[in-house]
């Protein structure tokens, strides 16, 4: 077991000890039953917030409108939440009402799915209502009670639906795939920020072309935001295994851009409506226009260390995988070009100015001239042979050369 457990452990021991309930819940519950250990191990309780807040010396108070109070044990965050039920949703996400209730069942009940809607005490016991487990073994995403209610409580758990398919690879339940197509214009009402935070994770599995076929031959991202605005070309949902096997959400978005066609102004368009910063634009920008022009082989040396120089081994690394799923690459030639990229880094003495044995200040000086863009144009001339081999990267040598250049320009 991990820290999170531990820690988790003496949350819960420390709840029971003053006499409230206190249990593991959700999708730590669901992990270990699936013989995986879970990253985070959430409690769920009848103690109150500002309850939990006394009891323990260290708190966060994460969502206290919820109930919910993240407790620091042993440098490790375990979120606490009280047993509480929700009425009255009035925008497909949040409760006009929380109650805080004394019945674990109770709480469980406003749970998504059945296989996140488990408990566990600390001996082992598993108080599952709603057959959770049961649903495990059946490799089903079901929802907690009638689905058509869950999903107009909140539209996101459509998407999640779909996002535990491709994190399992599971398939949903028909009753819930039924609801889901029912209430599917009720994702319109989600923020694009959680949509995107969703993908992130869609991303991060093994197979989300699992979802992403289910998403394109259901209709659903039509009205899905912000995908409903992008006006997608012709696209072959088989094409979707592309990005099976990634679990890196900047290619991904690379990828399903490519997928839906978008260039040229199309792709910072597109990018800024996911609402993502404008740093990840800029990258995801970079390695789809890259992947795009992909034209380096392992026999492109000096080319390759030139990219190197001026875009890093990260974004050439990521474009050369984008590459690869666009224009279906044979993986051992995606492998060798790989290793020669890491190849060509390693050999390179200087990766950026920060490495050269030359500023612009000293360079100035040794030439006597006035400042001028010259100066930026020199250092990255002189970057570049030293990344090349062309000259070492000694300051006296760098200075001549230096010198030279000006005088011949």
């Amino acid at each position: 077991m991990n820290e999170a457990y531990h820690a988790s452990l003496k949350v819960i021991t420390t709840l029971e000890s003053h006499g409230y309930q206190a249990y593991w819940v959700g999708g730590c519950v669901r992990d270990r039953l699936l013989g995986k250990e879970p990253v985070d191990y959430d409690v769920t309780t009848d103690a109150h917030p500002e309850t939990v807040q006394r009891l323990f010396s260290k708190t966060v108070p994460t969502g206290l409108q919820h109930g919910t109070v993240a407790v620091i044990q042993d440098g490790q965050m375990t979120e606490v939440t009280t047993f509480r039920q929700e009425t009255g949703f009035t925008d497909h996400r949040r409760p006009r009402q929380v109650t805080f209730v004394k019945d674990l069942s109770a709480d469980l009940s406003r749970r998504d799915f059945t296989i996140n809607a488990m408990a566990q005490d600390r001996y082992g016991n598993l108080y599952d209502p709603f057959k959770g487990a049961e649903d495990l073994k059946r490799k089903v995403i079901r929802a907690v009670g009638k689905a058509d209610m869950r999903f107009q409580e909140d539209a996101l758990r459509m998407v999640r639906a779909l996002r535990f398919m491709a994190q399992l690879s599971f398939q949903l339940d028909a009753e819930t795939e039924e609801a889901l197509l029912r209430q599917k214009k009720l994702m319109r009402y989600l923020a694009v920020e959680r949509v995107t935070m969703e993908f992130h994770k869609l991303w991060k599995t093994r197979q989300p072309s699992q979802a992403l076929e289910l998403l394109w031959r259901k209709d659903l991202f039509s009205d899905l935001p912000p995908f409903h605005r992008w006006n997608p070309s012709t696209l072959d949902p088989s094409s979707f295994t592309r990005l099976d096997d990634i679990k890196d959400p900047q290619i991904c978005w690379a990828l399903l851009l490519y997928l839906y066609g978008a260039r040229g102004p199309d792709i910072t368009d597109r990018l800024h409506s996911l609402r993502l910063s404008s740093k990840e634009v800029a990258f995801i920008r970079k390695i789809y226009q890259l992947a795009l022009g992909w034209h380096l082989t392992e026999s492109d040396e000096k080319d390759g260390k030139r990219l190197l120089l001026s875009e890093g081994l990260d974004v050439l690394s990521k474009s050369l995988i984008t590459a690869s799923r666009m224009y279906g690459w044979e993986k051992g030639n995606v492998q060798t070009l790989q290793q020669a990229l890491k190849r060509w880094y390693r050999e390179m003495p200087v990766h950026g100015p920060e490495d050269l044995q030359l500023n612009g200040q000293i360079l100035l000086e040794s030439v006597g001239r006035k400042p001028g863009p010259w100066i930026g144009q020199v250092i990255q001339v002189l970057l570049e042979k030293v990344a090349l081999g062309e000259i070492s990267n000694q300051r006296e040598l760098l200075i001549q050369e230096g010198c030279r250049l000006v005088q011949d320009s």
